[in-house]
């Protein structure tokens, strides 16, 4: 039988933006160190809470895992 091991987890915050161009691009932003047991609110509110200290507009946040499945 397979078991899986948490690596790491990690918080990722896709934003959107204008190049010198006038073109829409977006750009990713990651904090690694995220707790595995993290409340998907409390991430949720500390992500809107960043994203509020940039000047580019959010459009999407993920948490990346990372296990080993060992067998």
């Amino acid at each position: 039988m397979a078991e899986r091991s948490n690596l790491s987890n990690k918080l990722k915050l896709v934003v959107s933006y204008r190049d010198a161009d006038d073109n829409e691009k977006t750009r990713q932003i990651t904090f690694k160190n995220l707790k595995g047991n993290a409340d998907a609110t409390a991430v949720y509110g500390a992500a809107e809470a960043l994203a509020g200290l940039q000047e580019d507009a959010l459009i999407r946040i993920s948490e990346v895992t990372e296990n080993v499945i060992e067998g």
